[in-house]
């Protein structure tokens, strides 16, 4: 496959439209919950938040196999290798389960503990621990939905992937709606739907991948015995530390943060909220970029990666920063959509000027990242996030918000600047071209 001067392609935009409705979906079920919670109040709101920083963080855990399985699955998206594709899978899910368990195991063990880590106002700690050991039981779900949908688009179901992505994205809003709308009870029922609503997504996307790829679930064939939990596991680890570094430091400063106070808190969740449109736009073009280079790389198309996916990460950005400005201009009857505390609607307000700059800056890296992992270079972008982050981001916010007393847009300002230098030293090493060497040592091997 060739690509041209132009970067939208109408294959490019065959991809990546689906794929950016479907992050939009996926970024509006915590949108519509934030909103069902804060008709209860924004204590609510900041006890569910931090409940799912930390869960974040688990299903970063088991995100590991996924990455290192789908890496898998697009170099073999091919049917004269769904034999293989299929001992990738059940590798996956004996690895997931695994560790899903052990991740139950821990929250209902240590979850308060966890809790008061991250500085969790006592007057949350209670219902903030209830929701978490109830979610905490479908991040298996999670993880088994995630791996089936990449295996549908990499066999170009991209649509169809879609369509059962939105449709489990609604079943999880519709159950969290009746919870709060007949007043049927508080955060453990709300818990418990989420739950139940996870495992009829995970049911659904099993029966979409049997009806669209039955290879995959014929039983008779003889699955081939290729020692497939070490390469799933050399790829996924690299690959998914950068995120799981990236969720832990948030994790962090959710706590400075929470120093601050509930308001503090809150004032990040519907920031996040109505800016996450934006990391939906780079997580669709991250995606649709990796289909696109798939194809490339098996055809070894080197200057092509380097030039699509330093455009794409460009053309991205810029598209973020616009519809950026335009949620800042608006901000303050989008807050008000939340909350009237006029606290909360002042801080989020100035916070919505700042990403401004802090989310194109998110969407690019978001995109190159994905790009590097895929052509196996899944080293690098950790040990970049890893220095970033300890040596500036968290230090930087700890000696801003704990010793100097500055508020939160300080914060705000270290996520600029860390992501900021992120772009450029990622930037540096496509052009550098020092990732084909990663490339042809896996080929050989």
């Amino acid at each position: 496959m060739q690509i041209d001067k132009k970067l939208f392609t109408k294959e490019y935009k065959d991809l990546f439209w689906p794929l950016l409705v479907e992050q939009i979906f996926l970024t509006l079920i915590g949108n519509f919950n934030v909103f069902l919670f804060s008709l209860f109040n924004d204590q609510m709101v900041a006890a569910i938040g931090i409940s799912d920083q930390l869960l974040n963080i688990f299903a970063m855990i088991t995100n590991i196999v996924v990455l290192g399985a789908s890496i898998l699955i697009i170099q073999n998206a091919e049917k004269s290798r769904l034999t293989y594709v299929k001992s990738i899978l059940k590798e996956s899910i004996i690895l997931n389960a695994v560790l899903a368990i052990l991740i139950v195991i821990a929250v209902f063990l240590f979850n308060k503990n966890l809790l008061m880590l991250m500085q969790t106002p006592r007057e949350l700690l209670e219902e903030t621990s209830i929701y978490i050991k109830i979610v905490s039981i479908s991040i298996i779900f999670l993880a088994m939905t995630s791996l089936i949908l990449g295996c549908l688009r990499a066999f170009g179901f991209v649509k169809i992937a879609v369509k059962v992505s939105v449709t489990n994205t609604l079943l999880v809003i519709l159950g969290n709606s009746i919870i709060v709308i007949f007043n049927l009870g508080g955060i453990s029922n709300i818990a418990l739907a989420t739950l139940i609503s996870r495992l009829l997504g995970v049911l659904l996307t099993l029966f979409t991948l049997k009806k669209y790829i039955p290879e995959l679930f014929d039983l008779k064939k003889e699955l081939r015995k290729i020692p497939l939990k070490k390469e799933i596991l050399s790829l996924g680890i690299p690959s998914a530390m950068e995120q799981i570094s990236y969720n832990f430091s948030q994790t962090i400063i959710t706590a400075i943060i929470a120093s601050l106070g509930t308001i503090a808190v809150s004032s990040k969740i519907y920031t996040q909220t109505i800016t996450s449109f934006i990391f939906s736009i780079g997580v669709a073009a991250g995606v649709a970029g990796n289909l696109v280079i798939g194809n490339l790389y098996r055809n070894k198309n080197y200057d092509q990666i380097k030039y699509f996916a330093v455009r794409n990460a460009n053309r991205i950005s810029l598209i973020a920063a616009a519809v950026n400005l335009i949620l800042a201009l608006f901000g303050q009857f989008l807050v008000r959509i939340f909350t009237d505390n006029p606290e909360i609607i002042k801080i989020v307000r100035e916070l919505l000027f700042f990403q401004i700059l802090l989310d194109p800056m998110r969407v690019a890296n978001e995109v190159l990242v994905n790009s590097l992992n895929v052509l196996k270079d899944v080293k690098f972008p950790v040990i970049v996030g890893i220095i970033t982050t300890y040596a500036l981001v968290i230090p930087l916010s700890y000696l801003f918000v704990k010793k100097l007393g500055f508020d939160i847009s300080y914060v705000w300002l270290v996520f600029i600047l860390d992501e900021s230098l992120r772009r450029f030293i990622l930037t540096k090493r496509f052009k550098s071209k020092r990732w084909i060497k990663k490339v042809d040592y896996n080929d050989e091997k």
